[in-house]
């Protein structure tokens, strides 16, 4: 559907991220590892990556709210705080959706705020 979507979304502990159960140390600490509320059972954080003072996240995007990110979504901001803030840009998700040990993966935009603010200037 080509309609705006949200779906809540709960962020990863980054280790957990990157055991080799999920994505065996390929996540850079400039990326943030999420997944929908509905999508299992692996351990989160349930609040905000680092720097956006708590409170929900949620993924937007044109994807299904009853299902996870699709491919399709990459750029889809990932909004998080208790006042909110883009938190991170959707990067990549396994090439099946509903494998539940690739979770989607954001690129954290707190690790780029310098570069973003110079580079909007």
């Amino acid at each position: 559907s080509p309609t705006l979507q949200e779906l809540e979304v709960t962020v990863m502990d980054s280790r957990m991220c990157n055991n080799s159960r999920f994505w065996n140390g390929t996540i850079a600490r400039t990326m943030i590892c999420f997944q929908g509320q509905h999508r299992g059972s692996a351990p989160a954080k349930g609040r905000c990556p680092p720097g956006h003072g708590g409170g929900p996240c949620s993924l937007l995007g044109v994807h299904s709210p009853a299902s996870p990110p699709p491919q399709g979504d990459s750029g889809s901001p990932l909004v998080c705080g208790k006042r909110p803030a883009v938190a991170g840009v959707m990067s990549f998700s396994s090439e099946k959706a509903t494998d539940l040990f690739k979770p989607p993966v954001a690129t954290s935009t707190v690790k780029y705020k310098k570069w973003i603010q110079k580079t909007l200037r």
